[in-house]
């Protein structure tokens, strides 16, 4: 015998649902989608992921390819932030500053990290010829 239950949180509305796999999902359940970017320049910061408004992006991964052309000596450093559409150059938020070195990956997975809506994703390097992959969703109407 069943007994038909909802979970609901009081604070936001938001209902669990189970999957056609059979698995409880508490949380948004859109597939992450891979936005990516090469930082070929230093110091100069590139769009990553454009912000779209009253729709927070979640990230749930992130990769970092340094190539062949970064120092042998020192590594890249590479800078993940927010910023807003009046000024993509400065930081609101550092997601996340990590050193890249030659021929090197970093990735990191296994994270549900919320950017406000209207906030895009930049990022810049010191040292040129990075690859940055972005892995995530948009959710509309989280607030």
């Amino acid at each position: 015998m069943s007994t038909p239950t909802t979970l609901v949180d009081p604070a936001s509305g938001l209902t669990g649902k189970i999957t056609k796999g059979n698995a409880l999902a508490v949380g948004p359940s859109s597939p992450s989608k891979a936005y990516n970017a090469t930082l070929g320049v230093d110091a100069t910061p590139v769009e990553i992921v454009a912000g779209k408004s009253s729709q927070p992006f979640f990230i749930t991964s992130i990769i970092l390819t340094g190539n062949k052309n970064i120092s042998g000596t020192v590594d890249a450093v590479v800078e993940l932030f927010e910023a807003t559409a009046d000024d993509l150059t400065v930081s609101l938020n550092d997601i996340l500053v990590i050193p890249v070195g030659k021929s090197a990956q970093t990735v990191i997975t296994g994270i549900v990290l919320e950017v406000d809506g209207g906030r895009f994703i930049m990022a810049k390097t010191s040292d040129d010829d990075v690859l940055v992959t972005v892995l995530g969703y948009y959710v509309e109407g989280v607030e």
